[in-house]
């Protein structure tokens, strides 16, 4: 036995040197890397690029905060809002997402603290602008990142304690980062023909949360807001935006949210945004990743993972039936890529493979959301999971 617990340990070592070693190769020769070119003016087509924004702007580690862009061939602009997790107490803070951390406990962690150097490497989706089989190809790309945990909207610098007694700062320092973001937005979009404000995961609300404010700027526009994958259910929501992250929330946005955060801000997204603007949501029925944080933000250990399952897609279902009346709106539901063993299905769609593959009734997402944006053709995928 103790032969076979060395043998293990060397096994276990061996394979994260691999792993790491993986990571150095793929940093020195694969990993893309955007140019430092402030005016939109100045890039070229199809590179991703970095916007320096001033020393207000930063990570919640205190670390460089920028925005990312991408320049088409047409007048159109995507302005996208990145996700990657969220903190909501003290506790949550303390355990950010980190490759070391990862490998070492496999624990995910809760959020990004700082701008990955692979960012750049992983935006794909609806975000390969060039790519034929985009329906927004040809699209300019402005993106925003998320460092702060706080869905876009802190404005908070938070002096925390670790259980092993040391400090940390929080710095909640998303509503700045996102003004100065758009400042740039609205000094290099010009007057885009049509304004795609999307977002995935926490990234869905802060574009929900934002989306009215950015609509201000473009009166000539066709808007489209588009939410993939934000639905998160607590009681705990008006504590944590305001007390948590110091969002000043009503004032900011001019609603007070409610458990359903997401629906909340729909609903005064239908009063708030041009009345022919287009409101989308797009979600996979057991979201695997969102079910894991809803039930840790509540504090919930006891209830059986089926159940939490069952629960969070009846909840969803509910919002997403509640927000089917509004003029405007449209929603794609699927269960695509169902996992019958753990019963849950993938988190998002926009910024990844699965942008291209998901597929619902016969319906491919890309296809959807080609038929709106590009062809005004106005429908819902999925309508048979809420009747």
């Amino acid at each position: 036995m103790r032969k076979l617990g060395k043998w293990l340990k060397i096994a276990l070592f061996t394979g994260v040197g691999i792993i790491m070693l993986s990571v150095i190769v793929v940093y020195a020769f694969v990993i893309k890397r955007p140019t430092a070119i402030p005016v939109a003016d100045d890039t070229k087509p199809y590179k991703w690029n970095k916007v320096e924004l001033g020393e207000q702007t930063f990570s919640s580690d205190g670390s460089e905060y920028y925005l990312l862009t991408k320049k088409g061939e047409s007048s159109n602009w995507i302005i996208f809002f990145s996700g990657g997790g969220v903190s909501w107490d003290e506790k949550s803070a303390a355990e950010p997402i980190t490759i070391l951390k990862t490998l070492k406990t496999g624990e995910l962690g809760n959020y990004f603290a700082n701008i990955p150097f692979y960012k750049v490497t992983l935006l794909k989706g609806m975000l390969e602008t060039e790519n034929a089989d985009n329906p927004f190809q040809g699209w300019n790309v402005a993106y925003i990142p998320y460092t702060t945990g706080d869905f876009h909207i802190g404005n908070r610098t938070a002096e925390y304690n670790k259980e092993d007694g040391s400090s940390f700062t929080m710095r909640y320092n998303g509503t700045t980062n996102v003004r100065h973001s758009l400042e740039w937005i609205y000094e290099n979009a010009g007057e885009p023909e049509k304004l795609l404000i999307a977002g995935e995961s926490a990234g869905g609300f802060g574009s929900a949360f934002w989306a009215s404010e950015i609509a201000s700027h473009y009166n000539e526009s066709d808007i489209y807001h588009y939410s993939d994958s934000s639905f998160l259910k607590s009681d705990k929501w008006p504590n944590i935006v305001d007390n948590e992250w110091n969002a000043d929330f009503e004032a900011a946005f001019g609603f007070v949210p409610e458990a359903d955060i997401i629906g909340s801000v729909f609903k005064a997204n239908r009063q708030q945004l041009p009345e022919n603007a287009i409101l989308l949501q797009s979600y996979s029925l057991y979201d695997d990743t969102l079910i894991h944080f809803q039930y840790k933000i509540n504090d919930d250990v006891t209830t059986p993972i089926e159940q939490k399952i069952a629960n969070w897609s009846r909840e969803l279902r509910t919002s997403v039936r509640s927000l089917s009346n509004l003029p405007n709106y449209y929603y794609y539901l699927t269960d695509y890529g169902l996992n019958p063993d753990k019963g849950t299905t993938p988190h998002t769609f926009t910024a990844d493979d699965n942008f291209y593959q998901t597929e619902q009734d016969g319906v491919k997402l890309l296809r959807w959301l080609d038929d709106i944006v590009n062809k005004q053709q106005h429908y819902s995928v999925g309508g048979k999971f809420i009747e």
